[in-house]
């Protein structure tokens, strides 16, 4: 599976750690210094995304990740 970590601090690292652990690729790491990956290729490429930023950002995360 293609994953996309949004939020990429130590839940996001150790998240990343078990997935390719367990054999999935994380396709993109989004975090703070670079928001406009939200537009990516990389990211449009990911089957799910991750969200472990905080609940003050989870929302409008959520919005452009759909948009």
């Amino acid at each position: 599976m293609k994953i996309a970590l949004i939020g990429y601090g130590k839940m996001g690292r150790v998240i990343e750690e078990i997935a390719i652990a367990r054999g999935h690729e994380v396709v993109c790491r989004i975090d703070i210094d670079n928001q406009e990956d939200f537009t990516s290729q990389a990211f449009a490429s990911a089957d799910v995304a991750i969200e472990f930023t905080t609940p003050a950002t989870a929302v409008e995360n959520y919005k452009r990740a759909f948009a």
